[in-house]
Parts: C-alpha cells; sequence; structure tokens
C-alpha cells in the first residue's frame, strides 16, 4: 500500500468524527425510551410544567396593567398627566424591551440552564415594578415598565424551552398551551386590579406575584435532563429523569427507564454532535439558522403566522380593551368590557389546553382564524350602523366570541411552535430570534394603533370600524397560509419535524422520504432504521 494511502485505525476514527454528520442521520437514532402515559405516572412532569409556566401570571398581569394605567393618568387632576402618544408608548414599550430581552435569554438558558433564567427573571421584574408603584414622573413609569419586559422575555422563554424538553411527548401540546392561560388567569386580574384599585396599588401588587411562583417551582421542579446532559452534567440528568420517574408503577420502571432514557439522551447527543455545538462561538448558531434549510424554513413560516398573529389584533384588543371599546362607541361599561375579554380569554383558555391535546393544530389554527375575521366583519357592520346593534351590546359580544376564537387557535398555538420546530442545535437561537420578532411586530402594531384609527377612514366608514375589517381581511388571508405552509406538530415527534424542514417549505404539497444519498460511496438513505452511529460501524 502507499504511504500516503496508509493510517491507522484511531486515525481513521478521528478522520470519520471530524466529517459534519447529517443532522438527518442523527435524527435517525433508536427510538426514545418513554414511560407510562396515565395521568397518575406523569404527575411530577407535570407539575414541573405548571410551576414553571405559572411565571405566565405575572406576564399577564404586566400585559392588562397598560389597560386601566392609560385611561387613570389621562384623566383631569391626574398627578402624572400624559398623553394619547405617551400612553400607546407606555402600552408598547414593554413588549420592545421584550424583544430585546429575548435575544439575551437564548445565551442565559443555554449558559445557565432552563430553571435558573426563570429564576434569575424574578429580579428585573420586582425592580421595575418597585419603580412603577414609587414613580413621580412618566419617565419613572416608562423606565419600570422596560425592566418588566426585560423580567417576562427571559421568564416566558425559559418556560417555554423547560416545558418542551421535559413534558410528556403526549402532553407536550396540552401543556405548553397553559402558558397561554396562565397569561389569561394573570390578565383577568390585571382587569380587576384597574377596576377596584388605583394604579399605584395595582403596581404593588402586581410585583409580589412572582416570589410565589420561584418558591413553588423550587419545590417541585427538576433542571431539564436534556439541557443537563448536553452541559456533560450526567449525574445530575441522572438525579433529574429519577425525580420524574418516582411516580411510575413498576420498580423496573422507577429505576431502570431513566437509565435507559440517559443512555439515550447520551446517544443522542453524541450522534446530532449536540457536544460540539455547544463549544463552538454563538455566533455559528445564528448563521446556521438563516443557512440551514432546517433553520430558516421553520423562521419564515412562523414570522408570517405572528405577523398575522399581530396584525389581526390579538394584542391591541388586550392592551387597548378599554379605550377600544370607547372608540367603537358602544353603550357599555368599557372596564367592565374589559374584564368580560380577560375572563372569555381565560375560560377559552382551559378549553384550549384541551383541544391542543386532542385537536390538530392546523385545524385548530383554520377555523380559529376564519372565525376570527367574520366575528369582526361583523362587529365592524354593527359598529357602522349602531341603531341595528342592540344598544352596542351585538359588538361587544362579536368581539368577545373573536377574542374566544383568538384563543383557540391563533393567540396560543403560535407560541408553543418555536420550541417544537427547531431541531437540537438550532433551538435556543431560532426560539429567541423567532419571539424577538414576534414581540418586535408586537410593539410595531401596538405604536401603530392610533395610525391605523386615523388612517383607516374612507367615506362614511370610520376608523374604528376599518381597523375592525383590517383585522378580518389579514384574519382571513391567514386561512390559505395555514392550509398551504403550516405543519402538523401534533402527535408529532421533534425527529419527524426536523426532517420535514430539511426537505420541505410547504406542508399542503410536502415530500415525505428523502431520496439516498451518496456518502463515501455508499448509499444512505434517511428511511433507514439503522441509527447514525450503526451507518459509521457499518461503513468500517
Amino acid at each position: 500500500m502507499p504511504p500516503g494511502r496508509a493510517r491507522s485505525h484511531h486515525d481513521a476514527q478521528r478522520t470519520d468524527a471530524a466529517k459534519p454528520r447529517s443532522h438527518s442521520l442523527s435524527a435517525k437514532q433508536a427510538p426514545e425510551p418513554t414511560g407510562p402515559k396515565g395521568l397518575r405516572c406523569c404527575r411530577p412532569q407535570i407539575l414541573a410544567c405548571l410551576a414553571a409556566g405559572m411565571f405566565n401570571v405575572p406576564e399577564g398581569l404586566t400585559m392588562a396593567y397598560s389597560s386601566s394605567l392609560i385611561p387613570e393618568l389621562q384623566e383631569e387632576g391626574s398627578e402624572i398627566p400624559i398623553t394619547l402618544e405617551q400612553g400607546v408608548l407606555l402600552g408598547s414599550c414593554m413588549v420592545a424591551c421584550m424583544a430585546m430581552g429575548t435575544l439575551i435569554s437564548g445565551v442565559v438558558m443555554n449558559r445557565f440552564g432552563r430553571l435558573n433564567t426563570v429564576r434569575f427573571s424574578f429580579l428585573p421584574f420586582a425592580a421595575g415594578w418597585f419603580v412603577v408603584a414609587s414613580a413621580s414622573t412618566y419617565e419613572q413609569i416608562l423606565v419600570g415598565r422596560l425592566l418588566t419586559g426585560l423580567a417576562n422575555s427571559l421568564g416566558i422563554n425559559g418556560a417555554i424551552m423547560f416545558v418542551t424538553e421535559v413534558a410528556p411527548s403526549h402532553l407536550r401540546g396540552a401543556l405548553n398551551a397553559t402558558q397561554p392561560t396562565m397569561a389569561s388567569i394573570g390578565i383577568v386580574l390585571g382587569y380587576v386590579l384597574g377596576a377596584v384599585t388605583r394604579w399605584r396599588l395595582s403596581a404593588w401588587i402586581s410585583g409580589a406575584s412572582p416570589f410565589f411562583v420561584v418558591v413553588l417551582m423550587q419545590l417541585v421542579c427538576y433542571e431539564s435532563p436534556i439541557w443537563l446532559v448536553s452541559k456533560g452534567r450526567v449525574e445530575e440528568a441522572r438525579r433529574s429523569l429519577r425525580a420524574y420517574a418516582r411516580c411510575y408503577d413498576t420498580e423496573d420502571a422507577r429505576e431502570k427507564l431513566p437509565e435507559r432514557q440517559l443512555e439515550w439522551l447520551i446517544q443522542r447527543r453524541d450522534c446530532s454532535e449536540a457536544q460540539v455545538a455547544t463549544k463552538v462561538p454563538w455566533y455559528r448558531a445564528v448563521l446556521d439558522l438563516f443557512t440551514q434549510p432546517e433553520g430558516y424554513r421553520p423562521l419564515l413560516i412562523l414570522f408570517v403566522v405572528f405577523a398575522a398573529q399581530n396584525l389581526s389584533g390579538i394584542y391591541i384588543t388586550l392592551f387597548y380593551a378599554a379605550p377600544f371599546f370607547k372608540e367603537m362607541g358602544v353603550e357599555v361599561d368599557a372596564f367592565q368590557a374589559a374584564v368580560l375579554i380577560g375572563l372569555m380569554r381565560l375560560v377559552m383558555g382551559l378549553v384550549a389546553v384541551w383541544l391542543l391535546g386532542n385537536v390538530s393544530v392546523r385545524k385548530l389554527m383554520t377555523t380559529s382564524s376564519l372565525g376570527m375575521g367574520v366575528c369582526m366583519l361583523l362587529s365592524g357592520y354593527f359598529t357602522l350602523r349602531p341603531e341595528h346593534g342592540l344598544h352596542g351590546w351585538v359588538p361587544v359580544v362579536l368581539v368577545l366570541v373573536y377574542v374566544a376564537m383568538s384563543c383557540c387557535g391563533l393567540m396560543t398555538v403560535p407560541w408553543t411552535m418555536p420550541a417544537e420546530l427547531y431541531p437540537d442545535h438550532l433551538r435556543d437561537a431560532g426560539q429567541s430570534f423567532t419571539v424577538f420578532s414576534a414581540d418586535l411586530l408586537m410593539f410595531s402594531v401596538l405604536q401603530l394603533y392610533p395610525t391605523l384609527l386615523n388612517g383607516l377612514q374612507f367615506g362614511e366608514v370610520t376608523g374604528t370600524v376599518g381597523i375592525q375589517w383590517f383585522f378580518a381581511a389579514v384574519s382571513l388571508a391567514n386561512v390559505v397560509f395555514v392550509v398551504v405552509f403550516l405543519p402538523e406538530t401534533h402527535g408529532r415527534s421533534l425527529q419527524e419535524l426536523q426532517e420535514h424542514y430539511q426537505l420541505n417549505t410547504m406542508w399542503l404539497w410536502r415530500t415525505k422520504t428523502r431520496p439516498a444519498d451518496t456518502e463515501s460511496g455508499n448509499n444512505v438513505s434517511t428511511t433507514s432504521t439503522v441509527t447514525a452511529c450503526d451507518s459509521d460501524l457499518t461503513k468500517t
């Protein structure tokens, strides 16, 4: 053999290990060992996910606060008088800071873990509410709102990532859906506080809310085994897996299943080169997000979905509930109508938890968008023709139905998808950038609310009618987009979704199998049941 061709067995292993391994191959490892699916057996995971998701209650308080704060500060004799434009900024500035905080959250989650990210968010949250409650100027309130926005982005992203990685696969959708429900509880509490207290007392109460969440998490939550394994902290991952398996029925399941799951996680980390991914510079993951198909394809689709979510009016009716009803000219107390919206979000959020566990995501999104579009079309008509609206109650009822339809799909589902659609090596970067884009869209749309009111007027159609019909048009257009592009995540593993985006952008006319690739003269098909590691051994 010529000297230039000779190499030792260990040299060959090092060379093969240095080759970039296809992520589609790494996804084809042995199926993940799963435990019993009974609710009693899954109780530790369920309690941990619910406890982490409870940080959404303080987030809901923050989101609802502007609905009562702005009218109070605009009253005659207010101690801190503000203009309409300043009020809009108070409502939306928090979202802008959430967008910036989302970029930080990816780094924080990767460095400190999912649970610690949620815990750390308590500090800026409490500080922000303290600044608001003790404020003597408009600028101080603005600073406090910015701090609470930063805290929200850290806590919510950490909670979503934790639930996605800890929840059993058959309950993942339902447990992720509880997070918007928790936010709805916070929104109702915020509206009620705004109706019965002044803005300073409401701020003091809201600032204390995350303390109870952190205490509950300390009692029932254990760090994500996936993150612990990716950091090489195998013994801690073993303890987490055993803690989550403590309610399994048999001794074999309680003792041996966590070991098999740990072995599977280690194999998954090694085969997908997740261990290497944690050591490369952070900008490498960002670059991969925009250059690999399993990165930029879900990113573009989610951007359009979040754009439809915001432009369909979901958050305008949330942040400006009372002013929105005042603009509609209804003969119903605007604050009472706002509380009704909060209650409707809460009730339908609970319904959405059941729906996400039993109904396909695509059906929920299409039905939700279609119902929202129809409700806003009719609401705009009765706002234009108030003599047909039973003294303003018909538009209010239609807006409530619109809110109910949004909670069943377009408001809830998009927030659960980023952590599901991206592969392991892109999940932190993809989650952060997607939520950053969504928050930036939310901030822009909230800032555009006065502009839309003034610009969507033509003939006898007032701005209030025009903006409702604009919301309807966006909702109906989203139906078409969902049918063509949105993937079905219900009942599908994270590996299946990753493989879909390696081959497809559209879901309606998708390619379901990958043609055989050629590597080193051997045909390797992703439909093979051989694992990536076994494939390498076969070649040797």
